[in-house]
């Protein structure tokens, strides 16, 4: 009875950390995109208002970048959801966890960006805000696996001094 209910806390947690990741992701990609284009588009620009012309624009901020800025982010909330759940892997090293979840960020990242051809006409918005949304997600990420940790670790020790205390 104790694991069943222990493991369906767990799965709301590791649920709402991924919407979370998956949230933050977006939003930052979304955001830096916007305002890197809204500044780079002033020369395209000149006719119609900046924001207009940045979500008309196909090369620019269009509904298929937004669908590419959420896949991506949906990946980086599965990609940290797998290395930083229990359940999935069964990685004692946080440090371990995190290298290899940085290095499986970029490899997706590069092969979702070459093999759809998503920047078939590369603008700098798009790479900043792939990058810069995906970091400050996998580093906060960090933070929160990081914290949990102490958090986890604190408990332990707390319960071995209590059982010591027992003991004696």
């Amino acid at each position: 009875m104790d694991k069943n209910k222990k493991r369906k806390i767990i799965d709301k947690k590791s649920i709402h950390d991924f919407v979370y990741t998956t949230s933050l992701a977006f939003t930052m990609q979304t955001v830096v995109a916007t305002i890197v284009m809204f500044i780079s588009s002033s020369s395209t620009a000149s006719e119609q208002s900046r924001i207009s012309s940045i979500y008309e624009t196909p090369g620019f901020l269009s509904k298929s970048t937004l669908l590419q800025f959420f896949i991506v982010a949906v990946l980086t909330g599965v990609i940290r959801h797998i290395f930083m759940s229990d359940l999935i892997l069964k990685i004692k090293s946080i440090a371990l966890r995190i290298t290899l979840m940085f290095v499986f960020e970029a490899i997706m990242l590069a092969v979702v960006v070459w093999r759809f051809n998503w920047f078939h006409s590369v603008r700098i918005g798009h790479w900043i805000g792939f990058v810069i949304g995906a970091l400050p997600c996998l580093v906060i990420g960090f933070i929160m696996a990081y914290k949990s940790e102490c958090k986890e670790n604190a408990e332990m020790n707390e319960a071995l001094r209590r059982k010591q205390q027992e003991d004696k």
